[in-house]
């Protein structure tokens, strides 16, 4: 932001806090165009990086009441996006890592393997039902961070924890489809490929 627009910031915050359409759509036209660059820059993709900006901005609408206790509200601002954008090209690629190395590609000519498609249906299968076994707490953490792709801090926020109770909880969770896997069969390399993907 400018000088002229530095001065008002508190102001604007404090009303976006409030409830504030008018101001938000003010911070927006403000912060979109900065966003929308340091998100093409991440992700090298024009629309990718659109649907971040309007992903941060949504958080920040959503989470709008904590304004008024950040004592640098747009670099919180920032700093939604900035993880947003890192995390989406992390998991992607991972995500393009494990395909490869499993050898999905293949099903773009269409050949995967009846066979193989049906013991991949019965593994997701069988997470399911480990994620359903899970305690309710638990269960919550692994589908806000595996689901939403929330981080650890925006869990511990949206749960009222301590970071360090959900990181523990996340643990225990991920031991425990681990385990559900294990009991049926399947080996060491599949329970961290599922890890990755899920």
């Amino acid at each position: 932001m400018n000088e002229g627009h530095t001065t008002d910031a508190p102001a604007l915050y404090q009303r976006i806090a409030a409830g504030d359409e008018h101001a938000f759509r003010q911070l927006f036209g403000l912060l979109a165009p900065r966003l929308l660059a340091m998100a093409l820059r991440i992700t090298g993709s024009p629309a990718v990086a659109d649907d971040l900006v309007q992903e941060t901005f949504l958080k920040v609408w959503i989470a709008r009441d904590q304004l008024t206790g950040l004592a640098q509200p747009e670099s919180w601002v920032k700093k939604i996006c900035f993880f947003l954008a890192v995390n989406l090209v992390r998991r992607q690629q991972i995500r393009d890592k494990v395909m490869n190395a499993v050898g999905h590609e293949r099903q773009l000519d269409q050949n995967l393997p009846v066979e193989e498609m049906v013991e991949f249906r019965q593994l997701l299968a069988l997470v399911n039902d480990a994620v359903r076994q899970l305690p309710e707490k638990q269960r919550q953490i692994y589908r806000l961070s595996r689901e939403q792709s929330l981080s650890i801090r925006e869990i511990s926020d949206r749960m009222g924890l301590a970071d360090s109770t959900v990181k523990n909880l996340m643990v225990m969770a991920l031991k425990h489809i681990r385990g559900s896997l294990q009991k049926a069969g399947y080996p060491l390399s599949v329970l961290i490929l599922i890890e990755i993907l899920l």
